[in-house]
């Protein structure tokens, strides 16, 4: 049989099934990170990314050599465990210590009854060092096509070194070395593209989402995204019977402020105002978000929040804009804002009921004076 007949079918299905190790991955990983944030979680995404993938390739990696240990074939994985590890490195930047791999080094060679040999644990020490190496190349890239260059030159590299290993190790022919080598040198190619695409659409796709859910002057969260969370709110309020407090506010006098120091004056204001109340609002409950609902008009949900508990937090921004330093072109502008608040009640037949009712008591506070909290 040719090397055609044997090595292209052969090529092929690795490459679907590298791919779909690969696309697993991601999927298990953002679905474990959209489980945390469902469930009120603080959501570290960088260290569930780590934990997924040290369990999910742990035991993919043990379980196939558990497969083919002990066997004539035992070779057959050690592509694949090398470009586990340069993913891992090179592509996902994990944080993964010297004894996470120590761990999985000698249950591997317990599973292979490779761990009195002196050429599994010189396998082991070249294959973790390239761990370290990919790693280091990806912090220090230049973003041009040397970053790939040396990508591959360095992968192929070590794959060249580790198969010479595994050769002596399994008494391999020249042949069978060489084929796997290039096949290795396939992959790095492939792999390289598929998950720096991969990469770039999620980038696409997170920047599409920003640009949908976040105000681009102030960067608090936008009036589609208030219009999303706020029907989710009242539903999971009124199921669960809890309490749910919505906050709506204007800033006083914002036309004469655009009228006497500019349009700009206005933007600096409406920026500088929200990024004040945000930093609050993450030091108070991480979990209060601040929504640009309108040209001046702001909203904060309060879930869990009866009035009374909610008012409290009203009145300390209230007091906070009050005493801020808010200064442009070298002029002190005087804040303030009217708020209207209210609690979720059974009568509210729905999310607009509870909306309108606040923003009832909106318009009273800016009716009777401005500069105050209607709160019922």
């Amino acid at each position: 049989m040719t090397l055609t007949h044997w090595y292209v079918p052969a090529l092929v299905t690795s490459v679907f099934f590298l791919l779909g190790i690969i696309t697993l991955y991601w999927t298990l990983a953002d679905r474990a990170i959209k489980w945390c944030t469902a469930h009120h979680k603080a959501v570290d995404k960088e260290q569930i990314r780590t934990t997924v993938d040290l369990v999910y390739l742990a035991i993919l990696i043990l379980s196939l050599q558990l497969i083919v240990s002990h066997q004539s074939i035992s070779w057959v994985f050690i592509n694949f465990q090398i470009f586990a590890v340069v993913f891992v490195s090179y592509f996902l930047l994990l944080g993964i210590k010297v004894w996470h791999w120590a761990i999985t080094a000698i249950l591997f060679m317990l599973i292979d009854g490779t761990i009195s040999q002196t050429l599994s644990w010189l396998y082991t020490v070249v294959f973790v060092t390239l761990f370290f190496v990919m790693k280091w190349l990806k912090l220090h890239r230049h973003f041009n096509y040397w970053d790939f260059i040396k990508y591959l030159v360095v992968g192929m590299i070590f794959s060249a070194a580790l198969w010479q290993i595994v050769a002596i190790r399994l008494q391999l022919p020249e042949e069978r070395v060489t084929s796997e080598l290039l096949f290795m040198g396939i992959m790095l190619v492939i792999v390289y593209f598929y998950v720096n695409g991969l990469y770039h659409d999620a980038a696409t796709l997170a920047q599409l989402t920003h640009n949908t859910n976040f105000d681009e002057l102030t960067h608090a969260k936008n009036f589609f995204a208030f219009r999303t969370n706020y029907g989710q709110a009242f539903k999971h309020s009124r199921s669960h019977q809890m309490p749910f407090t919505i906050m709506l506010f204007d800033i006083d006098h914002f036309k004469h402020i655009n009228d006497t120091y500019g349009h700009l004056a206005g933007d600096y204001v409406l920026e500088h105002l929200a990024l004040l109340i945000e930093k609050y609002l993450q030091t108070t409950d991480r979990d209060l978000v601040l929504y640009r609902t309108g040209g001046e008009e702001f909203t904060i949900l309060f879930m869990d929040y009866d009035l009374t508990k909610a008012k409290q937090h009203a009145q300390a921004i209230t007091t906070m804009i009050h005493q801020a330093d808010f200064q442009y072109d070298n002029q002190k502008i005087q804040l303030s804002i009217s708020v209207g608040m209210t609690m979720q009640q059974a009568a509210d037949e729905d999310s607009t009921h509870l909306y309108r009712r606040a923003d009832e008591y909106l318009y009273h506070s800016k009716n009777n004076g401005r500069d105050q909290i209607t709160a019922k």
